[in-house]
C-alpha cells in the first residue's frame, strides 16, 4: 500500500510539474501565479500529512520534466527563457526541491 501511495504521488507531482512547465509561458501571469501556488501547496500539504514522506516522492516528480525543459534541446533553444517568468518557475522548483528533502526525515514523533 506505501508504495502505491508513493507512485500516485510521484505521478500526481509530474502532472502538476507538466501543467506548470506549460502555463508559466502560455498564461502569463496568472498562470504562472496558479500553478506555483499548486506546486508549493501540494508540497506543503504532504509535508505535514501524516506520511511527510511523502512530499519527496512529490518533489521527484515535480522535478523530472521541469529539469529536463532546463537542460535544453538539442537546436540549441530553452523551453525555460531566462526571464521572470522562467526564473520564477526555477524559484518555485528550489521550493519543491526543499520540501521534498525536508520530507526525506520521514515520520514525526507526535510527542513533543
Amino acid at each position: 500500500m506505501r508504495v502505491l501511495l508513493h507512485v500516485a504521488t510521484l505521478l500526481l507531482g509530474l502532472v502538476v510539474g507538466l501543467a506548470a512547465l506549460v502555463a508559466h509561458r502560455t498564461l502569463p501571469p496568472a498562470g504562472l501565479l496558479v500553478s506555483a501556488a499548486a506546486s508549493i501547496g501540494a508540497g506543503a500539504w504532504l509535508l505535514t500529512s501524516r506520511r511527510p514522506a511523502l512530499s519527496s516522492s512529490y518533489a521527484a516528480g515535480w522535478l523530472a520534466p521541469v529539469v529536463l525543459a532546463l537542460l535544453g534541446r538539442p537546436e540549441g533553444d530553452f523551453v525555460v527563457a531566462q526571464d521572470a517568468q522562467g526564473l520564477t518557475l526555477m524559484g518555485v522548483g528550489l521550493v519543491v526541491l526543499c520540501l521534498g528533502v525536508v520530507g526525506l526525515g520521514g515520520r514525526r514523533d507526535p510527542t513533543p
